[in-house]
């Protein structure tokens, strides 16, 4: 059962009414493997110094779950970062490595140059740093993840209402009489201050409009009345939100492109710094973004893989005997 499934230890000791200490004690010593693995030099062969001369850790690198659609993100394990390259057909971690250089990884993909061929399709979020790795590493196309992209739409607006209220508040009086007189003569028709209903929109500006609730439907018509602004923002981001709905995938490339112009030419009149930031991310990742269309693939299986790490992280109520838990996960997840 061990070798099968990430259980933790205390389970099976409650079952067998078995000491877990016992359990673990017996099987990292004497049925896992990992001491003829260690001693053998087979465990650990890839670890490397990095540039602040620390042993880094490579728990997974395997040529033969390298396949031809991939993905890679990060992973936090024990406050420190590693990078997780998972199979998307297969599931299984082809590369975990302590390490978000682009030269170490690079380095370690070196060590296996004939897999780097099989890969065809890379989905990756935003971040320069895999950008860098994939190009440098592999002859493949690069597709945006779609999560990260509607993140980043998100905060947009959510920034927005974050500066507005921010911008409330500094106009509080400071005296306590001053500021009730001054709430008084501010507040909205609904009993809300400025500064409430700007901080009890958060939710809805998360949700379509389709699937707000009818009380916040009212609130949301009284915000965008107040805030003009924000309603602008609001509508560009949820025009950019369908924009990379399933409904679009498989189109020619020319119409999502014209579609993406329509929206630029939109967003760069609403002047609004927040906008002004999500159409420099979009433009500076254009391409891969256009990519998503043609695969419709998204970082899915990354996600669900660095879940799956935590799930086992807390299985077994965190991270102590760091080395045999790497040869664990090894063994469950590659």
């Amino acid at each position: 059962m061990v070798d099968e499934k990430p259980v933790n230890f205390t389970t099976i000791g409650l079952f067998l009414k078995i000491p877990p200490q016992t359990i673990y004690y017996w099987y990292r010593n004497y049925l896992s493997g990992y001491p003829e693995a260690v001693e053998a030099k087979e465990w650990g062969k890839d670890n490397f110094k990095g540039s602040d001369k620390r042993e880094k850790c490579v728990p997974v690198l395997k040529a033969e779950n390298f396949g031809e659609q991939m993905s890679v993100d990060e992973k936090m394990i024990d406050e420190e970062f590693y990078t997780v390259m998972t199979n998307r057909e297969t599931g299984k971690i082809a590369l975990l490595a302590e390490t978000l250089q682009v030269a170490d990884l690079n380095k370690l993909m070196d060590k296996i140059e004939e897999a780097k061929s099989r890969v065809k399709t890379i989905t990756l979020d935003l971040s320069p740093t895999y950008e860098r790795f994939c190009e440098q590493s592999f002859n493949a196309t690069l597709v945006a993840d779609k999560f990260h992209i509607v993140k980043h739409i998100i905060e947009a607006v959510q920034t927005l209402r974050i500066r507005l209220k921010q911008e409330e508040i500094s106009k509080l009086p400071l005296t306590k009489k001053e500021r009730k007189e001054y709430e008084k003569q501010t507040r909205l028709i609904n009993g809300e201050s400025r500064v409430e209903i700007l901080t009890r929109s958060r939710y809805l500006l998360f949700k379509h409009q389709q699937d707000w609730t009818h009380s916040q439907q009212k609130r949301a018509d009284l915000l965008f009345a107040t805030y003009p602004s924000l309603q602008k923002a609001y509508e560009l981001t949820q025009k950019l939100r369908n924009w990379l709905s399933k409904e679009n995938i498989g189109k020619y490339e020319w119409q999502i492109e014209r579609q993406l112009i329509d929206w630029y030419d939109h967003a760069e009149q609403a002047k609004l710094p927040e906008i002004e930031n999500l159409i420099r991310l979009i433009g500076s990742h254009e391409q891969k973004i256009i990519n998503y269309f043609r695969t419709g693939k998204t970082n899915a299986k990354a996600e669900a893989m660095n879940s799956k790490i935590q799930r086992f992280i807390a299985a077994n109520y965190g991270v102590r005997d760091k080395d045999f838990f790497f040869y664990r996960l090894a063994k469950y997840y590659s």
